[in-house]
């Protein structure tokens, strides 16, 4: 199991910053490869790269929202 990375939050929006969203998406992306699901890790492995290549700013995205509840219970 890797470290939990951060949760880091945009002060105007509330969202997640496309930083934190990235470690976030590459840590779900090796969680879910060692789980054996392929199909999540590779989806999680192709939005961690655009997030880590995009704009700086906030993301609201509901499916990592959750993913995220589930880790940090």
């Amino acid at each position: 199991m890797n470290k939990v990375p951060p949760v880091e939050r945009d002060i105007l929006t509330g969202g997640l910053t496309t930083a934190c969203a990235g470690l976030w998406c590459q840590f779900l992306s090796e969680e879910h490869y060692w789980e054996g699901n392929t199909s999540l890790s590779e989806y999680y492995e192709r939005r961690s790269q655009e997030l880590i290549r995009g704009p700086r700013g906030s993301l609201h995205d509901r499916r990592l929202e959750e993913a995220i509840k589930r880790w940090k219970r």
